[in-house]
């Protein structure tokens, strides 16, 4: 019987970043990639997951947003910021709203597995 694995969700606007962490994750976890903000948040009302790796800046709902949403709905719920041009600010109020840190843009598939292990081991 397979032991249950931990879920991930990817919301991530641009296809390539959230291809490249599906391709890296899906071996060793369940993971589910949406490209909006909303998509996400509703499938977390029915699927229970561990992990968001959430992308900062998006169009219509930016990732802040999103991260105060799940901190709202599933308090639980582990989340990584992604981003490639955040400001120190932004990413400081992130993690004052509950992340628990963040991935710069481009990364190497060793540092998101590392983050991705320590945070659902934390």
């Amino acid at each position: 019987m397979m032991r249950n694995r931990s879920r991930i969700l990817i919301i991530d606007d641009q296809l390539s970043p959230r291809e490249s962490i599906r391709m890296v994750l899906k071996d060793k976890y369940d993971v589910v990639a949406f490209s909006e903000a909303m998509e996400g948040l509703n499938y977390m009302i029915e699927n229970p997951v561990n992990l968001v790796i959430l992308d900062i800046n998006m169009p219509k709902m930016d990732g802040i947003r999103v991260l105060q949403e799940i901190k709202r709905h599933h308090p639980q719920t582990k989340v990584i910021l992604l981003t490639a041009y955040a400001p120190d600010i932004t990413l400081h109020r992130a993690l004052n709203l509950g992340a628990i840190g963040y991935l710069m843009k481009p990364f190497d598939k060793d540092e998101l597995l590392d983050i991705v292990s320590k945070a659902l081991a934390g």
